[in-house]
């Protein structure tokens, strides 16, 4: 917002109309008065000075109200609080105006205090749950190990791996919003990666019989190895849960002189076109979601933000009915050394 002598003038009525006021009430005395008689040219002098006065101090308080906002907003940009970044108050109405401000900041700092102290209590519990809760989970896995006659403990294994996975799922989208406390970048091999997690999803690939190729050359890029595999293994369950059973998800890696990429492509459903720009948004599930009831729009959501805090860019391109490519871009040229 910009500051207008024209605007400032807009707002000066009552005082035009004071001074109007008090010009014509001595301009009256002194020709009503016959002991006042005073010459037209003296009369019109008196005014001139008058109106002199009158512009100087319009000019003056112009250029001092100017002064103040300028500084006001300039510390404001930079996040000063109101009580730091107003200036004493040098009229009557400016002190009214500091005191409102000062009960609102006041309001606003308890109402922000107490939100924050209730998102902490409820992080902590959640976290403190998503953590206990893996216990029965890895003792009912153990236990389903022991009966593997069981004609249903595969069954039960996969939907116990499911739920495992929800709460990692949940897990890190809690740490999402902390996430400079947890994370270390350094150079790290990307093969080694990839066939960690793919392992996780062995299983998975052996019963729908849908073949992995891995075409990953040696490459060594900058990055935090824990966020970067679990981002992986949510693209990877996302190409896993739209590919056709009996079909092939190929992982590769390509390589210039401006970035590193890993790209995941399966042959699934493809996503329309129409989803593309949305498939990182949180909660879409699209039209595919809509058939395959187990979407949440949730995965694909954290994975793309820990890639972005890591400076990760993630792209996807698709073909519907045909095939669905994640691509993930690891900068060159000390991106790092230059941000950090």
């Amino acid at each position: 917002m910009s500051v207008s002598f024209r605007q400032y003038i807009r707002f000066q009525k009552r005082l035009f109309v004071l001074y109007i006021a008090i010009m014509s009430f001595i301009t009256i005395m002194l020709y009503v008065e016959p002991t006042m008689s005073v010459h037209f040219s003296n009369l019109v002098y008196i005014h001139t000075i008058a109106l002199f006065f009158f512009i100087s101090f319009l000019t003056i308080d112009f250029y001092l109200v100017s002064k103040q906002y300028k500084a006001f907003s300039s510390r404001w940009s930079k996040g000063t609080f109101i009580r730091d970044g107003i200036d004493d108050p040098k009229t009557y109405e400016q002190h009214l105006y500091w005191e409102l401000f000062q009960s609102v900041n006041d309001a606003h700092q308890q109402q922000l205090t107490s939100i924050l102290h209730d998102k902490k209590e409820s992080m902590e519990f959640m976290t403190t749950w998503f953590h206990d809760i893996k216990t029965p989970i890895a003792i009912s896995k153990l236990i389903l190990e022991q009966a593997k006659e069981n004609p249903d403990s595969e069954s039960i294994s996969e939907e116990i791996s499911r739920i495992e996975r929800s709460v990692d799922q949940a897990l890190y989208f809690t740490r999402t919003d902390h996430f400079a406390r947890d994370y270390i970048i350094r150079k790290t091999g990307l093969d080694a990666v990839i066939r960690s997690v793919v392992k996780q999803f062995a299983k998975e690939f052996i019963r729908r019989r849908i073949k992995i190729v891995i075409q990953m050359e040696p490459l060594c890029v900058e990055t935090d190895s824990k966020w970067l595999a679990y981002s992986l293994s949510e693209f990877l369950s996302n190409a896993l849960k739209y590919s056709n059973d009996g079909g092939t998800i190929t992982i590769y890696s390509e390589e210039d002189l401006e970035e590193s990429r890993v790209v995941i492509l399966d042959e699934g459903v493809g996503i329309p076109q129409h989803d593309i720009s949305r498939v990182f948004q949180l909660g879409f599930t699209g039209a595919n979601g809509r058939i395959n009831r187990k979407s949440t729009g949730i995965g694909l959501y954290i994975a793309k933000k820990i890639m972005d805090k890591i400076g990760h860019n993630v792209t996807i391109s698709s073909t519907e009915g045909v095939s669905t490519a994640v691509t993930i871009h690891f900068r060159k040229n000390d991106y790092y050394s230059t941000i950090m």
